[in-house]
Formats: C-alpha cells, structure tokens, sequence
C-alpha cells in the first residue's frame, strides 16, 4: 500500500476492508464455534442454582468472567505482531499507524458484538428459570449482554496492545498464559485480596467483569451464611455502581488502544 496520498480515513477504511477478507478467506468465522463451544462447556459445569444463591452465582459468573477474558484474548493477541514486518515497510511510505490501530478496533468491535451475543445467549439459555427478572438501569438480558461485552471487548484491546508490543507470535502466545492467570487470581474470587494485591486488582478486567454479573445477580440479595462484614459493597446492585463498572471496563479499552498506537510507533527502531 502506498499511504502518501491516502488520508487517516482512507487508510482506516482500506484496513477495515482487509480485516473482514482475511476474516473470510482464513475462515476466521471460526472464533464464533470456539466461542459457542467453550460456552457449552461453562454451561455443563456451573451450578442450576446460578442466580438463585449467593456461591453458586459467584462462581458461575466467574467462570463466564473467565470465559469472556480467554475469547477475547484470543481474538487479537497475534493479530499485530504477525503482520510487524509489513507494518514497518508501510509504515515508513506513509502508514499512519493510528489509522492502522483503529482499523482492528472496528473489526474487533464487531467480532466481539457477536462473541458477546452467543454468550449472553447460552447464559440466558442455561438459566432461563432463574436469570435476573429485575434489572438495575435497563433490562437485566441487556444489562447482562453490555457488561459481558465490555469484558470481551476489553480483553480483545488488551491483546491488541501486547500484539503491538512484541515482535513475534511465539512471544505473544508466550506471554498470554500470564495475562491470563493474573486476570483470574485478581479477580477477587479464588483467593480473598487486600493491601496492594487489592490495588492492583482494580487494574483488572476480571474484577469489574465479576461485579457486574454479581450486580446484574442481585447477589447481595441472597442468603450467604459465609459473610461476616454484611453485603459486599462492590455488587451493590445501584444505577451509580452499575455505571462507574461499564465506566472502568470501557476505559480499559481507550487506554489500551492508546498505549498500542504510541507502542507500535516505535516499530521503525525494530533491530532487524
């Protein structure tokens, strides 16, 4: 591509088109089986009493938490970095990086649309009798369906920044398993944070993902014998509450995709 006489908009439309041809031609359509499958697989393993008391829907929405990061991890984490080498050629004949970025952003919006879809859809499905019939600010399958979306959405922007960071797949795959795991320990589930661990768990995805399912749960409202200090204020079910986690979650996104246009601006110093 020659970019020189091609603007910031005309270079985000030219990549956006070949996003959607690599999506065909490499039958990328595939993600949505993997989704659709690895739902299944969390609907087989959480309780039928989800929605209905306080450890099940704790656990069961972290699964699907954990679910959403790993969908949308792997949406992107090698999407940057295989075409790093093309990037540089481009870049130097007049590729705005910028426009290259928010290329991906469109066409991962639009995947992670219909990730979220199927999720929110087998959820839905698996818990017909005890999905949440009272909803916070909107309807609680459409509250369910935007948090879950942010979450994936999130995550894929956060594959996008390591892909625009390390120079090859094998690092990125390297890598992800890391990502990962942090995302699930600080997720505030599995293992009880506090002090600094507390801190950096409201740098993760994972932990506004599981408030927001919690708060959409009304989970507050459930017996839980294993609470000592009363309800726990971060799922408060609450318009401010409700906002302030979509709030997060979206901002987690922007700052993603920033960081990974001024990463991948320093792709012409790459010693090769």
């Amino acid at each position: 591509m020659s970019g020189g006489r091609i603007g910031r908009i005309g270079q985000v439309k030219i990549y956006v088109g070949k996003c959607f041809r690599v999506f065909l031609n490499d039958r990328q359509w595939k993600s949505f089986i993997s989704t659709i499958i690895i739902m299944i697989i969390i609907s087989m393993v959480t309780s039928g009493d989800m929605f209905e008391q306080y450890g099940a829907t704790r656990n069961g929405s972290f699964a699907i938490i954990c679910a959403c990061i790993w969908i949308g991890l792997f949406n992107s984490i090698q999407s940057i970095c295989k075409e790093r080498s093309i990037i540089k050629r481009e870049h130097r004949t007049g590729l705005h990086i910028s426009s290259y970025i928010v290329a991906h952003v469109i066409y991962e919006f639009m995947i992670c649309v219909v990730e979220s879809f199927i999720v929110m859809l087998i959820v839905f499905l698996k818990n017909l009798d005890s999905f949440p019939t009272d909803g916070i600010i909107l309807f609680p399958v459409l509250e369910m369906y935007i948090s879950l979306f942010l979450v994936v959405f999130s995550s894929d922007m956060l594959a996008i920044l390591i892909s625009s960071i390390v120079k090859n797949e094998n690092t990125a795959m390297t890598i992800m398993p890391f990502i990962l795991i942090i995302q699930l320990v600080m997720a505030g589930v599995i293992f009880e944070l506090d002090g600094v661990a507390k801190m950096i768990s409201t740098l993760t995805v994972s932990r506004w993902g599981q408030d927001a399912v919690c708060a959409i749960a009304h989970i507050n409202d459930m017996s839980a014998p294993m609470l000592t200090n009363g309800p726990v204020e971060e799922y408060d079910s609450t318009v401010m509450n409700m906002l302030l986690i979509w709030l997060r979650l979206a901002a987690f996104s922007v700052v993603y995709v920033i960081l990974s246009i001024l990463m991948l601006e320093r792709v012409d110093k790459d010693a090769r």
